[in-house]
């Protein structure tokens, strides 16, 4: 499955729920606690256990990411990233693994998340509403399509545009770098 999704920064989280409850409709509160594995002498690609935090419960998924970012005209840009998951009841083995094999800790991150949902122009949007520690508050609108060529990407660009704005949130509020670049631009090449 395709995300094609985008993230920016959130200047006052108040009025941004608020907004946020005035259209779209409510769906969960969720702790997201990623770790990100990689071995050097394979690839520099990595792949996430996320450990996901609802009502006290927990859940495992293990993902790997094909990431694209598409720049426009107006140099904003978009993810399109082809996702592969699966959940797993526990993470220790394949943490385990990991260690035994050479791989190593590349990058944690933490979201505290409240998600939305929102149908606009034939698409369903999922829109969260993150704070990321040191980062701050961002949004993330994100898309799910069986394709990614250029005519669905661009439809559905207008459509993440349009819930932006919804958002009460300027296009030059959007973050074209990944989570992992910010934070190593906070914390250095140590993100612990």
């Amino acid at each position: 499955m395709n995300e094609i999704e985008l993230k920016a920064h959130v200047l006052n989280r108040r009025e941004t729920e608020n907004k946020l409850n005035s259209f779209a409709q409510f769906k969960s509160t969720v702790t997201k606690d990623d770790v990100y594995y990689f071995n050097p002498a394979i690839s520099e690609k990595s792949i996430r256990i996320r450990k996901e935090t609802e009502n006290g419960n927990s859940r495992y998924l293990l993902t790997y990411k094909q990431k694209e970012k598409r720049t426009n005209e107006s140099g904003h840009t978009i993810e399109v990233n082809n996702e592969k998951e699966c959940t797993m009841s526990c993470a220790e083995p394949l943490k385990s693994y990991f260690a035994d094999c050479g791989f190593s800790v590349k990058l944690k991150k933490h979201k505290e998340v409240s998600s939305w949902l929102y149908s606009i122009n034939g698409f369903d949007c999922t829109i969260e509403l993150c704070n990321v520690p040191p980062l701050g508050d961002f949004v993330e609108l994100e898309i799910l399509s069986e394709k990614d060529d250029d005519e669905t990407v661009s439809q559905a660009r207008k459509a993440l545009y349009e819930i932006l704005n919804l958002c009460g949130i300027d296009k030059s509020c959007i973050e074209n770098r990944y989570y992992s670049e910010l934070l190593k631009s906070v914390q250095g090449e140590k993100n612990v």
